[in-house]
Parts: structure tokens; C-alpha cells; sequence
């Protein structure tokens, strides 16, 4: 796999750049921050806390086998958490690895961990991250259904990357539910 190369990301659906005009900056500036997302989080919800929804071994989404061009039938671990302020559910998060590599490149995950990813994704030299992709989740994308049993006070704009690791890449889906509190750095 090459995660630099911009043919990884499926053309018709993702897009390299944020698309949407309508947004307001704050929505741009969350979406958009480069960083790692439970940092950004952390420094500015008072009670910044993962609440772990589901571990398990599933068959990814249509679009998520064609990214890590793998078989829609070929198992992943997925992981799906929500980023909080306290009680209140900020991202949705939905992360997948082909289980065939989970041993070899990721073993330090450890599938009962309640902690965000972004605390190994981010102080692990050895994993590259590629840029951000963006998707307006239509009705009938598999990730809506995720989301249905949450309120959704935003536009449904997701984000994506590629975090790679020896070879193997760890797909990151983040769907922002409502706005986290206002950051002191917008771009």
C-alpha cells in the first residue's frame, strides 16, 4: 500500500479539501485541524472523556475495503467510541484494521482499551498519517445508520485518514455531532 499516493482514496465519494462554503468557521476549523483530534478535544472540554461503544471483528463498509484495498468479506477490527464533554456525545469515531494485521503492525492495541487512539496514533514515530479526506454522508451510507441512535446537531460531514504502521494502515472515520467548545486557535 502507498498512503501518499492520492489514488488510495476513492474519487467518487471523499474529497482532499472540504467542499461545503456554508459552514460556519468554527465547523470548518474542528473538521479541518490537522492535529491530533483528542488533543484539540482535551484542551478545551472541562470533562473530555471516550465512551467505548463497540470492539469487534466485522466486515468493513464498501468504501472503507475499497481504501484499504481489501475484500468486503475479509474480517477488520473495528472500533467505535464516542468523544464526549462529559455526558455529552461531541465525534463519533469509527476506526478499522484488517485483523490480519493487527498482531504484526498494531500490537500495543489492545481491543478493551477505553483510551482514545490519538494517544498511540500521535506519540508513535514510527505511524505517518495521510491528509484528510471529507464526505457528506448521504442517507444511505452504512456509517448513517451508526449514527442514528445519536443526535446529530450538524451537517453529517465526516473526516478520514490513513494512519500507517509498518506497512499496515488503520482507517479513522470522525463524524462531529455537535460542535465541541470554541477553540482560541481557528485557522
Amino acid at each position: 500500500m502507498n498512503p501518499g499516493n492520492s489514488s488510495v482514496w476513492p474519487r467518487d465519494t471523499w474529497a482532499a479539501r472540504l467542499l461545503r462554503s456554508n459552514l460556519s468557521r468554527a465547523h470548518r476549523c474542528w473538521l479541518t485541524t490537522p492535529d491530533s483530534l483528542t488533543a484539540a478535544l482535551r484542551a478545551v472540554c472541562l470533562q473530555f472523556r471516550v465512551r467505548l461503544l463497540e470492539t469487534s471483528s466485522r466486515f468493513p463498509f464498501p468504501d472503507e475495503a475499497r481504501l484499504l484495498k481489501i475484500s468486503r468479506h475479509q474480517q477488520v477490527w473495528s472500533r467505535e467510541v464516542l468523544l464526549c464533554n462529559g455526558d455529552l456525545p461531541l465525534v463519533f469515531a469509527r476506526s478499522i484494521l484488517p485483523l490480519k494485521d493487527m498482531p504484526r503492525a498494531w500490537p500495543t492495541l489492545d481491543v478493551r482499551d477505553p483510551r482514545p487512539l490519538g494517544e498511540l496514533l500521535f506519540t508513535d514515530a514510527r505511524v505517518r498519517r495521510t491528509p484528510l479526506h471529507f464526505h457528506k454522508l448521504p442517507l444511505r451510507h452504512p456509517l448513517r445508520a451508526r449514527l442514528a441512535s445519536f443526535p446529530l446537531d450538524l451537517p453529517p460531514l465526516a473526516r478520514r485518514s490513513l494512519h500507517v504502521r509498518q506497512g499496515s494502515a488503520l482507517l479513522v472515520t470522525e463524524t462531529f455531532l455537535t460542535l465541541p467548545p470554541i477553540r482560541s486557535d481557528p485557522t
